[in-house]
This record gives structure tokens, C-alpha cells and sequence, in this order.
């Protein structure tokens, strides 16, 4: 039964709502209510609820708190300072060691991408000061270029093995089949700053040439697109030999990510199977250019058959062994009829651009065979063009240049039966079936989904970057890809147990919607304001994801 109870604290005379109980057989009391000293009990009685004076601030509280409770459970912070400084003096800013500002960089990265000069004023919005115990004022840009500075570049390859296998073996991930692939970030980094080796001119994938770039190579996993390794290179760097140098250090690493190495099958792009690359390669799914191999794919064309895929969709494919790079492989060509309709639409998109030109041409003639050959050479240069498009040049005497054109339709025949739509699959895989074989290559778009999220403004946005120096591009970089590690490890768990159907995106954007509330009540007394601490009220149908991800802030 609950009573009144006075008590006396610093002379001062209290009240409250006690209940009486038995603890392990002895009497005790529980209090259920402070209910304060007899003015306080006489303002509450004489005045309605309504009119005490409440200060209400809030703050973004479920994606933070979802995401710091993830790091700590893979002891990201932890693995950092450790890799940096084994003996524990690690070095400490504003309350924060090293790895806990990268930490704080991660999650604001995975939340809302910006720059460190803006983290504050995102920060002081969110629930992660209250976290991880910073003022969001003192975390300016200098903090964390103090802080990155303190990594060494050869350990963030040991920081990522030590957590991607931590992962591994949390999740219970059976790693087969892994996609690999390279992309290209660019920088402003001007070009008269020569102390970064990273950032040089390339072709840059965005079409931002004029701006040098940095090349990321990416290992993600098929099932679950998680990244497993990556390694950051000169942006001048051509593809084929990215996959000769990116293989030696990283091949080791992703054996050691499973008990069973002998079932890794490496999948990867037909911009990296050189022949040079393949000797040597074991278990691997790739493709090769379509355009060295035209007699087999016109052989193909006669024998595409029926195979069913494992989700029941089929597809035209065709499977045989031919010499790849000095050895017997399996060769599977397959017709995919959105990459048929694709070179067709691109075909007749470059043959209406080339008509255009040659009319141009015609109203204004060269003044010369050499003139007119040089011009229908260039116009003609385009891929498909060289022998789909014929022309021939005369000149009587000093008269005008005659231009005669037509169209090779055994060529426009031999294009669109036996060419487009076709891609040449190779394999060791003697004992996969063919379906697994072009299963496993579709897979690629893993790693193709993966960079549109590290390019995404609204979700990582790893471009630009505003650092200048090598080592700290490479920390950048290195705190990208792991903000994407946890961002999709969130998402996989969402999907398990939670049964989320929506994006990683839509996660984050669901989960930063619950917010912390602080209630201040106004007395007008003297002394510390009484600060209550609440959830706002969310719709609770969301309360299982929240429950599942460890959304909730604790209540003080």
C-alpha cells in the first residue's frame, strides 16, 4: 500500500510517495513519486498541470544509437586504437581517442554525408554526443584531421582483415562467391599540388575529366554486398593492371576470412581478364571481350538453348570448352535481350549521328579526295561503323568530289543475329552447372550496387574529397568503406529479423525519424530545473526494427 512520507535533506524539509515491500524477507521501501516540499505540492494543486511552464527540446536518436551500438558490439573504436598503438597511448582530442573519432566521423558519414566542418551541427542535432560523451562544438574540422593523421596507412589493411572477420564470424557468413570490381572518385585537388601520388587524370567514370581522380578496387560479398576488402590506387592506373596488383596482397587476406578457401570463386569484370591475368587464376568466373572471339560467337548462335535459373526465370545460353590463357576452360556465351536491345538502340543512335555528318558534308564538299577520305574516316571511326558503313570517293578531272554511300546489310545481319545481345562467359568451374556459372556473373551488379552507394550524396558520398595528402585520402577512403560495411551489416540484420523490405537508405531514414526528448520544467525556484528524458511517440508497428537493431536510447 502506498503512504506519505516526510524526509529531511540539507535542513530542508521533502515529501514522496512511498510502497512497502519485502526484500529477500526484510521490510523496504520503494519510492514512487518525489513530490517535493509543501510550496511545490501547494503551486501543483492550486494551478493546473497545463500551465507549468515545459521547455521541450528533441534530437534524432534511432539511427545513432542503431549504428553505435554496432560499433561497439564489433569493438570498432577498440580495433583502431589497438592497431595504432598496441601499448594503449593512444592519442586523445577533445575527450575522444583516435579511434572514437573515427567512429563518430563513420556513423555521421553513414547518416547524413558531409564535410568535418559541418559534423557539428549535425552532431549537436542527433542523439551521438549523448553517446559517446563529446561536446559537439569542440569537433571541429581540425579535430578530425588531428585525429586521421594519427593512422598510419600500412595498418588500416589489418584494422579492415581483423574487422571484416569479426563480421564473419558474428553473422555465421558462408562466403562463396565474391564480385570484384573498380571504380574512380573524383578530387579537387588542384593540379599544381604535386605532394598527393593518389589523385592524377584518367578517365574519370562520372565524366568529370578535367579533375584529377583516385581508383577504388572493392571486394564485396554476392549474398549479402558486404564489403570484404578494398584497396585505394593511383587514379591513372588501367584496370587490367589494378587486378595484377590488387590479387597479390588481398588473395591471402580473403582466404583467411573462411575455413573452407577452396570454395572462394572470385567474379570479376572483362576489363581485368588479360590474358596475363588469367594464367595463373584459379576458381574464377569473368568475362572477355565479345569482339576477340567473333567466330565462336557466331557458332553460338546456333546452338543457344533453354537453361533455367534458380529463381525460375530462363535464358538462351550455350556452353563449351575452349584454350583460355594456355588452359582448358568452359566457356558459356549467353543472349541477354535487354543488352541485345541496348547495342541496337546505341547502333541506330550513332548511325542517325553519322548520317547527320555526311549530309553536312554533302552541302559543303572537301575541296579534295585526300580532304573528303579524312572526313569519312573520322565519321565512320565510330565502334560497328568501320564495316557496317561503305562509301567510295571519285573526281572527274577538276570537278567536284562525288561521294557514293551504302550499307553492308550482311553486316547489319551479322550484328544483330550473331553479335549483339551475346556475352562470353569463361570459367574453371568444370563443376558448376551453367546455370551457376551465369548466376554467379549476374552477381557482379553487387559490387556495381555498392559503388553507387559509396557515390550516393544522400547516403556515403565518398566524393569529393577535402583532404590533401595521401595518407589522409587513404583514411577517408578506409572510413567510407567501413561506414558501407555498417550500413549493410544494419540492413542485413533489418531483413533477418526484423523483416524489413525496404533499401538501406529508407532503414536509416525510418530509424532517424525516433527522437529523444528532455521535458525541463520551469518553477521558477532556485536550484538545478527538474529534466525529465522520454522517447517521442513513434508508430509502434516499428517497434520490433527498433527493438531488433538496438534503436532505443537508454532513459536516464
Amino acid at each position: 500500500m502506498a503512504s506519505l512520507q516526510a524526509y529531511t535533506s540539507h535542513g530542508i524539509r521533502y515529501y514522496r510517495i512511498v510502497e512497502s515491500f519485502r526484500n529477500n524477507g526484510k521490510p523496504s521501501i520503494r519510492v514512487l513519486a518525489h513530490l517535493g516540499r509543501v510550496d511545490d505540492i501547494l503551486h501543483r494543486h492550486q494551478h493546473h498541470p497545463d500551465e507549468v511552464p515545459v521547455r521541450i527540446s528533441s534530437v534524432s536518436a534511432g539511427a545513432v544509437t542503431a549504428l553505435h551500438h554496432l560499433t561497439q558490439e564489433l569493438d570498432l573504436a577498440g580495433r583502431i586504437n589497438r592497431a595504432i598503438s598496441p601499448n594503449g597511448d593512444v592519442q586523445v582530442r577533445d575527450a575522444l581517442t583516435v579511434g572514437e573519432s573515427l567512429v563518430a566521423a563513420m556513423i555521421a558519414r553513414s547518416c547524413a554525408p558531409r564535410s568535418k566542418r559541418a559534423f557539428a551541427d549535425w552532431a549537436k542535432a542527433t542523439h551521438l554526443p549523448d553517446l559517446m560523451h563529446f561536446t559537439s562544438s569542440a569537433l571541429t574540422s581540425q579535430h578530425f584531421w588531428d585525429q586521421m593523421n594519427a593512422v598510419p596507412v600500412e595498418k588500416l589493411a589489418d584494422i579492415e582483415q581483423e574487422l571484416v572477420q569479426e563480421v564473419v564470424r558474428i553473422e555465421q557468413l558462408q562466403l562463396q562467391a565474391l564480385a570484384y570490381d573498380t571504380t574512380n572518385f573524383y578530387t579537387h585537388i588542384a593540379s599544381t599540388n604535386l605532394r598527393p601520388k593518389l589523385p592524377q587524370r584518367g578517365k574519370n567514370k562520372q565524366g568529370r575529366h578535367d579533375l584529377r581522380q583516385m581508383g577504388l578496387a572493392l571486394v564485396v560479398d554476392q549474398v549479402t554486398q558486404l564489403p570484404l576488402a578494398h584497396v585505394l590506387y593511383e587514379g591513372a592506373r588501367s584496370d587490367m593492371k589494378t587486378f595484377a596488383e590488387f590479387l597479390k596482397p588481398v588473395r591471402k587476406r580473403l582466404r583467411e576470412l573462411t575455413g573452407q578457401p577452396d570454395q572462394l570463386t572470385l567474379i570479376f569484370d572483362a576489363g581485368a581478364s588479360s590474358r596475363q591475368n588469367l594464367e595463373g587464376l584459379e576458381r574464377y568466373v569473368t568475362a572477355v571481350r565479345p569482339s576477340n572471339h567473333l567466330v565462336l560467337l557466331s557458332e553460338a548462335a546456333d546452338h543457344l538453348a533453354e537453361v533455367q535459373l534458380s529463381n525460375g526465370a530462363g535464358v538462351r545460353a550455350w556452353r563449351t570448352q575452349r584454350a583460355v590463357a594456355g588452359k582448358q576452360r568452359d566457356v558459356v556465351v549467353v543472349f541477354s535481350p535487354q543488352l541485345h536491345e541496348g547495342q541496337l538502340r546505341g547502333l541506330m543512335q550513332t548511325l542517325s549521328r553519322s548520317w547527320r555528318d555526311l549530309e553536312a558534308m554533302q552541302l559543303h564538299p572537301p575541296v579534295n579526295v585526300e580532304a573528303a577520305k579524312r572526313k569519312l574516316e573520322k565519321i565512320c571511326r565510330h565502334q560497328y561503323l568501320r564495316k557496317l558503313l561503305c562509301y567510295e570517293i571519285t573526281r572527274d578531272g577538276q570537278g567536284p568530289v562525288r561521294i557514293r554511300l551504302w550499307s553492308d546489310w550482311e553486316e547489319y545481319q551479322r550484328l544483330v543475329t550473331r553479335f549483339f545481345g551475346l556475352r562470353l562467359l569463361i570459367t574453371d568451374r568444370a563443376e558448376w552447372s551453367t546455370a551457376q556459372v551465369i548466376e554467379a556473373y549476374r552477381g557482379q551488379s553487387k559490387v556495381e550496387a555498392a559503388f553507387r552507394d559509396l557515390k550516393d550524396p544522400r547516403m556515403i558520398s565518398t566524393r569529393p574529397q577535402f583532404h590533401w595528402t595521401d595518407q589522409k585520402l587513404h583514411v577517408h577512403a578506409f572510413m567510407c568503406v567501413t561506414a558501407y560495411l555498417l550500413i549493410t551489416l544494419l540492413h542485413l540484420r533489418a531483413t533477418q529479423k526484423a523483416a524489413f523490405d525496404g533499401g538501406p537508405r529508407r532503414l536509416l531514414a525510418e530509424l532517424a525519424e525516433l527522437r529523444y526528448c528532455r521535458l525541463i520544467d520551469v518553477t521558477g525556484n532556485k536550484g538545478r530545473p527538474r529534466v525529465r528524458c522520454q522517447i517521442e511517440e513513434f508508430d509502434q508497428t516499428r517497434r520490433p526494427l527498433m527493438e531488433a537493431l538496438h534503436a532505443l536510447p537508454a532513459i536516464h
